[in-house]
């Protein structure tokens, strides 16, 4: 498989990035934008979805797709209800401000199916039609360190798309059950919220809040999570569900940056995250054996 693009811009230009990006497709009727909404935090704090962000973002898209459906979707998760935190967040407030957009809690949708993926935890999973139905599925993560995979980015946050509400059940085979989900969902766009990200090893909720000020747009989600991967301190291949979900044929982690601006390149070339590799090896032995 080639290398795919992966392009860079400040947040001062990350309008102009999607506006030129030839990552979007010309047309698309149904769009689903997977938020990042995993816990009862702040935007400033790193963990969640910045409607700020997430404002630029939405005002690229209805601009290019003015009679397209737009489908904000998040999930209930083991520690966090999606209804309350799109209120918390501020992303139920800025919706409003759009006449295409809706939000979605995918754990009150009535239609899921059942799709055979023969992934590496699971034989089938159960899938929105909401999404399976979309013609472009964005994955929208934040960037983060994260205690059990490293990181969280694009294929991690896919993972709240599993529709059982307690997936703490997955985190023995967390990894596996990331990757799995991209097998049955497979998102047409990665969109990289790299602006307030979280460094040290307590995240993906509660690490330590790090101004980052850039926006990662590429079509190839895992191509995306390398070049993240590599921005945060690890070689790609050392992040399970990023390896395996090259090995599953769900992308590649050959990547060509393009970086739109000189304040991007600085950023890139002096990326620097704190994350403590004997207390992830730590906290990975205590989530294998059940603690």
């Amino acid at each position: 498989m080639s290398s795919c693009e992966v392009s860079v811009s400040s947040i001062r230009n990350s309008s102009e990035l999607l506006e030129r990006s030839n990552c979007l497709p010309r047309k698309a009727n149904k769009i689903a934008i997977k938020m990042n909404l995993c816990d009862y935090r702040y935007p400033d704090s790193g963990a969640i979805t910045d409607k700020y962000i997430l404002d630029i973002v939405l005002g690229s898209l209805t601009g290019r797709y003015p009679d397209s459906e737009i489908f904000l979707v998040e999930n209930d998760a083991t520690s966090a209800l999606a209804d309350i935190v799109f209120r918390l967040s501020g992303v139920e407030k800025l919706t409003n401000k759009y006449h295409n957009v809706k939000l979605v809690n995918l754990q009150n949708t009535k239609g899921w199916i059942r799709k055979r993926i023969d992934g590496y935890a699971f034989k089938e999973i159960e899938i929105p039609e909401l999404l399976e139905e979309s013609d472009l599925i964005v994955t929208f993560p934040k960037l983060k360190t994260h205690l059990l995979t490293k990181m969280s980015c694009g294929l991690k946050n896919m993972f709240g798309c599993h529709r059982r509400r307690r997936k703490i059940i997955y985190h023995k085979a967390l990894d596996e059950a990331i990757v799995d989900i991209n097998l049955a969902i497979r998102p047409n766009l990665s969109i990289v919220d790299a602006n307030v990200c979280q460094e040290t090893v307590y995240g993906p909720a509660y690490g330590i809040p790090k101004k980052l000020g850039i926006l990662i747009v590429g079509r190839d989600i895992v191509a995306v999570d390398s070049f993240c991967a590599r921005l945060l301190g690890f070689r790609p291949a050392s992040v399970g569900h990023v390896r395996k979900s090259a090995k599953a044929g769900i992308g590649t982690m050959d990547y060509a940056v393009q970086l739109l601006d000189n304040e991007s390149k600085l950023i890139v070339q002096n990326s620097s995250f704190d994350f403590n590799r004997s207390l992830y090896y730590l906290f990975k032995l205590a989530s294998k054996i059940g603690f």
